[in-house]
């Protein structure tokens, strides 16, 4: 298994926020998550405007995911099977996206 470095780090992190923030409110809509030179941000749409308790508890649930050791899998779709995933996740802003 090769090293990870601090930006594969960083991005497996941007998508266990997603995964967190998606556990907590189940109409979150994602656009990009990337890895950052300081560390890593999400792009999200929902109702619910985040406050200090619930950054707490998304963090909490991030460090619940983390204590299960998952693995992460990387997957390719061809692009028609990523537009019929996105669609009935109802992922508008990561459609938008895939047609760029």
């Amino acid at each position: 298994m090769s090293e990870l470095n601090i930006e594969t780090i960083r991005h497996s992190a941007a998508h266990i926020m997603a995964a967190a923030v998606k556990e907590l409110y189940k109409d979150v809509k994602f656009d990009i998550g990337p890895a950052t030179d300081s560390g890593f941000y999400y792009d999200f749409d929902m109702e619910h405007k985040l406050t200090p308790e619930d950054l707490k508890e998304i963090e909490k649930r991030m460090k619940k995911m983390l204590s299960r050791k998952l693995d992460f899998t990387r997957f390719e779709l061809s692009r028609a099977e990523a537009e019929e995933m996105l669609k009935k996740e109802n992922q508008t802003f990561k459609l938008e996206r895939l047609k760029d």
